[in-house]
């Protein structure tokens, strides 16, 4: 953790908004297709975003008794447990999504600090490497919770710097896109060598 202390004495903690908390537990009479609001499991965003794809929709009695956990733009969601899965995170970009998160996850509401910044701090292998450190627990059963998460030091630069570095790796993002469809269409090509080569034989 010195490298970042050496840089900044600010935590999580000082630019929290509220503080992280816990999300919604759910029982399979809480879903219903007639709802209006998804369930936001550790599951919906193993891939490092929001799927609303395979998020299941809950009931409307439900979505209105946890209206303290749900969800809004800039958000950031953790899952704070489960191998493979914790420390994983996504950050809300919907504008108008309606979404309760789960138990096994936490918000991390921010104020003075670019939430898309923030987002690809926390996946940095530096953040994830002190989520490995500091969780308890083995296999399934590791967990990690808010009052250790406000305690990581995080990056104190400028609102404009932030953003900047976000442009940069948008631009990175996008050079990346660029070649991956370049290789799909190489493949592509590749494959109609050896099909007619095959055909031709």
């Amino acid at each position: 953790m010195s490298q970042i202390t050496d840089l900044t004495d600010k935590k999580i903690k000082h630019f929290l908004a509220e503080p992280i908390v816990l999300g919604a537990s759910v029982s399979l009479r809480d879903y219903s297709d007639d709802g209006e609001f998804y369930y936001i499991s550790m599951a919906t965003i193993k891939n490092w975003s929001f799927d609303s794809e395979s998020a299941s929709i809950v009931s409307i009695d439900y979505s209105s008794a946890k209206q303290a956990k749900t969800v809004r733009k800039d958000d950031i969601i953790l899952a704070r447990s489960g191998e493979g899965t914790i420390g994983k995170v996504a950050l809300i970009q919907d504008e108008d999504i309606q979404g309760i998160f789960a138990d096994f996850t936490m918000r991390i509401r921010l104020k003075d600090y670019n939430p898309e910044f923030a987002y690809y701090y926390f996946r940095t292998s530096y953040f994830q490497y002190l989520i490995e450190v500091y969780k308890k627990g083995l296999g399934n059963n590791t967990n990690i919770f808010p009052i250790v998460i406000q305690e990581f030091p995080i990056l104190d630069i400028s609102l404009d710097e932030q953003q900047r570095i976000v442009d940069e790796i948008y631009a990175l993002i996008e050079t990346q896109n660029v070649t991956k469809t370049k290789i799909a269409k190489l493949r592509a090509q590749i494959d109609t060598i050896i099909e007619e080569t095959i055909i031709g034989d």
